[in-house]
Parts: C-alpha cells; sequence; structure tokens
C-alpha cells in the first residue's frame, strides 16, 4: 500500500519551531515500520502548523491508499478538519507515546473533531515497538487494503437497484426487523415489494403437484434421514414435508415474477400457529442455500425469518461480498465453561454451511429433517438439524438502527466441531431438533453482552472486516468495530 503521514502540532510559530524537530523524529519513526512492513511511504514534508501547511501536505497524500494522522505533541483539531476535508482516502490516527508534551491530547481533541464531522477513522494509541499496538496498526491497514474496499463498495453499489420482498412483517414485537421503506429507497436505492402471507398461500395452491414430489424425491435422495412420525412430520403429496415443499416453490416462482433479490418472511405466528399451514424451516433453509431439484446452477436467495429486514440487509451485504450463503442465527446460548455461544435458528441455516462444500451431495449427506417442535410450532412439518464444520476465521455482523440511523456492528471469530457425540451431547441442552454453530466470538462475552443490540446475528465465511465496512460507509451506515 502507498501511505502517506501527516503530522500536526500547534498553532503558534514559536511553539512549531520549538517541537519540528521532534515531530519529524517520530514521523520517521512510523515511516521506518511502514517500509519495514512492505508500504510505500508519502511522509509531509512539513510538520503542520498553520492553515497553508495543512492543505499543502493534505494535498501532497492524493494518490495514497491511506493516510496516518501522527500526533505526538499538542496540535490544533482545526488543522488536523482541514486536511482531513482534502483526503478522500481512509484515515487512522496514531498517538505516540511522549510524555513531555501532550500529544494524547491532541489525538483525543481531534478524534471528537472527526466525530462531529461524521468522518469515519481508525485509532491507535501506543508505541509501535509494543506488538499489540503494532498489530492493531497491521489490521487497520489490512482492513483498508485498496482491493478490499473496492469489494466492498463494488458490493454497496450492487445492492442499489433490487428489490427487497417483505412478506407482512416483523413477529412477535420485534422492533430490530422494522424497516421505513423510504428511508430504504433513499439512503440504499432498494425497493421494498410488501405482500401479505395471503399472496404466498394464493400461489402454493397454483403449484403443480410433480413440482412437489420431485421436491420431497429430492429431499429423500440428499438428506441423511427424514424422521417422519406420523403426526407433526408427515409424507406424501398431502402431508406436513409436502406442504412445506409447494410453499418453498411458491415463494420461488414470486420471486422469480417480480424480480426479488433478498426478502424477509413473516413465519411465526402467521404460518406456525395456522393447522393448515407449517414451520418455514425448509423453505427458508432452501432459499438461503445454493441447491435445489430444479435448477443446476441454483442462486441464493437471502431470507430472514420473522420479517426481520435489517438481517436480510446485512445478510444481503455479506453474499454480496462473499458470493456464498450467510447465517442467520439467534444467539441462544452461551457455554460458560467452553467460551462458545450456540448459534441455531429453526430453518435458517443454509445446508451449505454445514461442510461448505462445492458438490451440494456434500452438504447435504448429514442433514436430518426431525419434526418441528409442536410446543412453538403448531402448523407442523420439517425443521433442518446438522452440526456445522470448525471453521478458522468468520466475519460477523448485524445492521440495526439507533434513533433511526443505520449502524453495523462487525467482529471476527471462528467455528468449533466437538464430533458428532459431543456435538449431540451440547444440542440436547438447547433446540436439539435445530442446526447448531459453536461459535467462539473475537470480543468477551460481557463486553459484547453490553454493546450488542439485536437476537440475530448473521455471518459470512472469511475476514471481510474490511469490505463491509468499506460497504457501510458508501451506503452511510456507521461501521463499528468490536473487539479493537
Amino acid at each position: 500500500m502507498k501511505v502517506g503521514i501527516i503530522t500536526f502540532t500547534d498553532g503558534r510559530e514559536r511553539c512549531w519551531q520549538g517541537q519540528r524537530d521532534d515531530c519529524f523524529r517520530f514521523q520517521g519513526g512510523i515511516a521506518d515500520w511502514l517500509t519495514a512492513q512492505g508500504h510505500k511511504v508519502v511522509p509531509a514534508q512539513e510538520i503542520v502548523w498553520n492553515w497553508q501547511t495543512a492543505r499543502e501536505e493534505a494535498l501532497r497524500m492524493g494518490d495514497c491508499d491511506a493516510v496516518i494522522f501522527n500526533f505526538a505533541v499538542w496540535s490544533y483539531p482545526d488543522f488536523s478538519a482541514q486536511s482531513a476535508n482534502l483526503i478522500d482516502c481512509p484515515i487512522c490516527f496514531v498517538g505516540n507515546i511522549n510524555p513531555a508534551a501532550p500529544g494524547w491530547v491532541a489525538f483525543f481533541a481531534c478524534a471528537g473533531m472527526m466525530d462531529e464531522l461524521g468522518r469515519n477513522f481508525g485509532r491507535v494509541l501506543g508505541d509501535l515497538s509494543d506488538p499489540l499496538v503494532a498489530g492493531d496498526l497491521k489490521r487497520w491497514l489490512a482492513d483498508n487494503e485498496p482491493d478490499k474496499r473496492r469489494r466492498g463498495e463494488a458490493a454497496a453499489a450492487a445492492l442499489k437497484g433490487q428489490r427487497y420482498g417483505e412478506f407482512d412483517g416483523p413477529s412477535m414485537g420485534m422492533y430490530t426487523g422494522h424497516i421505513d421503506q423510504s428511508q430504504w429507497m433513499e439512503q440504499f436505492g432498494v425497493q421494498v415489494f410488501h405482500r401479505s402471507n395471503l399472496t404466498l398461500y394464493w400461489k402454493m395452491l397454483q403449484v403443480a403437484p410433480e413440482r412437489v414430489e420431485a421436491g420431497l424425491a429430492w429431499l429423500k435422495d440428499v438428506c441423511a434421514e427424514i424422521q417422519f412420525d406420523g403426526e407433526g412430520l408427515t409424507d406424501g403429496l398431502d402431508g406436513t414435508l409436502a406442504r412445506q415443499v409447494r410453499l418453498y416453490l411458491a415463494i420461488k416462482d414470486l420471486c422469480r415474477e417480480e424480480g426479488i433479490d433478498f426478502m424477509g418472511l413473516t413465519g411465526q405466528l402467521d404460518w406456525t400457529e395456522w393447522d393448515q399451514g407449517c414451520i418455514m424451516d425448509i423453505p427458508e433453509a432452501i432459499l438461503n442455500d445454493n441447491a435445489d431439484w430444479e435448477d443446476e446452477v441454483k442462486p441464493v436467495t437471502v431470507c430472514a425469518t420473522e420479517c426481520d429486514s435489517n438481517a436480510a440487509l446485512t445478510m444481503q451485504l455479506l453474499h454480496l461480498i462473499t458470493k456464498t450463503p450467510v447465517l442467520f442465527a439467534d444467539l441462544r446460548h452461551y457455554h460458560a465453561d467452553l467460551d462458545i455461544y450456540d448459534l441455531v435458528n429453526s430453518g435458517q441455516h443454509a445446508p451449505w454451511l454445514s461442510h461448505r462444500s462445492a458438490n451440494y451431495r456434500d452438504n447435504w449427506k448429514d442433514i436430518r429433517l426431525m419434526p418441528a417442535s409442536t410446543f412453538y410450532f403448531r402448523g407442523g412439518g420439517a425443521s433442518v438439524q446438522f452440526y456445522a464444520d470448525a471453521e478458522p476465521t468468520v466475519t460477523y455482523a448485524r445492521v440495526t438502527r439507533k434513533a433511526g440511523l443505520y449502524r453495523c456492528h462487525i467482529f471476527t471469530g471462528s467455528w468449533v466441531d466437538y464430533g458428532f457425540e459431543r456435538n449431540e451431547e451440547l444440542g440436547n441442552l438447547t433446540s436439539y431438533t435445530w442446526p447448531h454453530i459453536w461459535a467462539k466470538f473475537d470480543v468477551p462475552m460481557r463486553a459484547f453482552g453490553k454493546t450488542f443490540s439485536a437476537n440475530h446475528l448473521h455471518a459470512a465465511i472469511g475476514n471481510v472486516v474490511g469490505e463491509l465496512y468499506a460497504a457501510c460507509e458508501a451506503l452511510g451506515i456507521e461501521p463499528i468495530i468490536l473487539g479493537e
């Protein structure tokens, strides 16, 4: 990367003159560190001490991929504001260890200035000889690598012009799923197509029986087992599994007819409390997956249960970045002895997440369709049960609103696999018939509990923090990185 450095000082000429050499010494230390990391450095030619140097040094950074604002002594925040206003690339503040001068005072004063301006920026506080401090700057540079930013900005651009299918609305009083349709069009360029569940039922009646039969045969072929019990989960064209298959096909047809790119489905309570309804698990799982019995190459149609529209927005952004299925999960339970979270949701885990294979049969081979719990889901049908393979790096995210303004919490972690027997033991402690992911977060549990503001969490495979950060910036969503 091509990284610029601008160092700021006091606006009084005598102070600038008296601290100039010391400032250049600190700037040189950062330049040497960056060079050792393989970056091309563009250092400021003069220490910024007035409006003219603030402007000249900012313009000198015009072709940089990132710029470091360096604070080693007291400096006037308005100089940093003027420089920031002329710089389009990402900015990171570095506050040096220099007890002889109030550099940290400048660091925090200028941080407040950037917040006042609504400008996102990074923060690294300390000496780069400290591995923890150096690690913070390495991560920030990696997250703001130009190709990552381009991929994130492309995902944001791809969202514009898409259509979101809102089928009824958030269920059971969940405010975090509510949206303003006009705000989505104005801020994201997304058209919200709203229909009721009655539309889906009407479409179900038009699905040809042979398509349903093909779906039943496919599920029996690819799944490890289907536990028909003759009550909640029944076989045949009039059975509850067929009802779920028929509903999936109705939704699929409507999406194609109306050009729906991603969606939210109410599920509870309309479908699950009705004796002619069913649990949404099969439709949701297959919509979020990349395989079915009709398409040789099936596109992922991001679907959020309980019509959690902000969940769907989070998932669609992650999908546009990764091109793979994305996790939708409840924050179901935290096992303190293992430091893991049990991430479950009855139908929302795409079977692809089980093994992440290019061959859909590998992903579906351990899927068990189990009778849905009648305690919550009187309509009957199958729940989709599996345990996900381990994964060393995943990116978690969730878009929410605070007082009408969008923000996105972002952090990393991993997935653990304990083997089938231990997985079964842990699975039986919560909702056994649902899919389970044993998740580790790179954020302490107590800190997470004091910060996170939704019951639903989403994840994509790999580290796409930089891409998602850039996408959020492009969409006017405040990105909040947890664990740093």
